[in-house]
């Protein structure tokens, strides 16, 4: 119990590190470890639960370039998403969780090592809203709400610092959704809180070192986006291959 607990918290470290490297990445980062030795529908509350409580400092900071009636709007699409996820999740074999996440750590990461143009002129309210509630469905199935409202707002002509502080602070309101459906389908157990409260330490720590990183990374101009994203293609290869062979 004591050498898995170790291994949890390395894993959410690890994750929790990513997001503040990144702005973005504990979920990806750390639902995929977790379900290799956790089951995935205790991983994905877990990971979950980190997920929210990371966004806070960073939205704080950057809430000057949130564009909000965006956020709003993914907002709202994702919470019915949430709901149908949550029921997914119930459902649906493990094995056909992993092998979908798999594919979406795949496709999100190659998208993102290789977009480089803005597609999309300005906002559109009802892609926005479509988009969120396919944010809230991942979210809650498979623990992976990013990659619909990543590439939406890669596509966008907005500055580095609107893009991520508008992902960060859709995040932190489309958790609360995805945390609700949990509850709402008897997912966030006693051993998911007991799980969060004895590896609590461990994100905090990898959270601090993180953001530290971050400031060495900008310092030396390390592209350190590319990075992430072949450990991501890399783990979620994994995954598809595990559980399919």
């Amino acid at each position: 119990m004591i050498d898995n607990i170790l291994i949890i918290s390395l894993i959410i470290f690890l994750g929790s590190f990513t997001q503040g490297l990144t702005g973005f990445g504990l979920a990806l980062v750390s639902v995929p470890l977790l379900s290799m030795c956790l089951d995935v529908k205790l991983a994905i509350p877990i990971a979950g639960i980190f997920g929210w409580l990371v966004t806070f400092p960073i939205v704080w900071k950057m809430k000057n370039h949130i564009k909000w009636k965006v956020t709003i709007i993914l907002f709202i699409g994702s919470l019915p998403g949430s709901l149908l996820g949550a029921n997914l999740l119930k459902y649906l074999p493990s094995e056909v969780i992993l092998v979908t996440m798999g594919i979406i750590l795949v496709i999100s990461s190659l998208y993102s090592l290789f977009s480089r143009v803005s597609l999309i002129k300005k906002e559109s309210y009802p892609v926005s809203l479509f988009m969120g509630f396919l944010s809230g469905s991942m979210g809650a199935s498979v623990g992976e709400a990013g990659p619909p409202v990543i590439a939406y707002t890669s596509m966008m002509p907005w500055t580095n610092d609107e893009t991520k502080a508008t992902l960060v602070s859709f995040f932190m309101l489309q958790m609360i959704g995805a945390i609700v459906g949990f509850w709402y389908k008897d997912l966030l157990t006693g051993e998911v809180l007991s799980y969060v409260m004895k590896i609590f330490p461990a994100f905090c720590i990898g959270l601090l070192v993180g953001l530290f990183g971050y400031q060495l990374m900008h310092k030396f101009n390390i592209n350190y986006h590319k990075i992430v994203y072949c450990f991501l293609i890399i783990i979620g290869s994994v995954l598809i291959v595990k559980n399919i062979f």
